[in-house]
């Protein structure tokens, strides 16, 4: 790839330079030679490869709007951890408010599989009313986890409503809305 082309190219060039370190020798056209344009084309070319990064997580934000919550560098990690739901744990408090964790239930292979619960950072948990299967593409399990956040308070409220408010049955946000 253009990334792995221009850090080989960078690491030949520091490789020269470690060889002969004095400063004066990087002016030396005999012992470096073009190395001004060399370093020109680098760096045009890692600025293309910044602009095709930059659009790949506007992409991914678009299709995952709480993206836009996170930094690059934590949506690097969770694009590059999408197959570690534990990784992907970690960030879920930056994703949606509220939520401190999610309980995952493990497929027979030992691996989480889909999320059952969420659990606030007080320790409030909620059974989410239809498990959430994670898949590749963690926007779309992360997108299918929003809409069961819903979901599920949806269906707890409409309960609440129509019953006596139970402190220990249903979570804060439901017995707030329902007063």
């Amino acid at each position: 790839s253009r990334f792995r082309r221009v850090d080989e190219e960078f690491r030949d060039i520091m490789s020269k330079v470690e060889k002969e370190p004095k400063l004066f020798n990087l002016a030396d056209d005999m012992l470096f030679p073009g190395l001004k344009d060399s370093l020109q084309t680098q760096l045009d070319q890692l600025e293309r490869c910044q602009k095709a990064l930059a659009d790949f997580l506007e992409e991914k934000r678009s299709a995952m709007p709480r993206f836009y919550f996170i930094g690059d560098d934590d949506l690097l990690e969770i694009l590059g951890q999408a197959q570690n739901p534990q990784v992907i744990q970690s960030h879920l408090k930056k994703l949606f408010q509220g939520v401190n964790r999610v309980e995952f239930r493990d497929a027979e292979d030992g691996k989480a599989a889909e999320i059952v619960s969420m659990q606030s950072s007080a320790g409030e948990s909620v059974k989410l009313e239809s498990p959430v299967r994670l898949g590749d593409k963690v926007e779309e399990w992360l997108d299918r986890l929003a809409e069961e956040m819903k979901n599920t308070l949806k269906v707890q409220l409409s309960t609440c409503l129509e019953t006596e408010l139970d402190y220990e049955r249903y979570p804060s946000q439901v017995l707030c809305m329902a007063k």
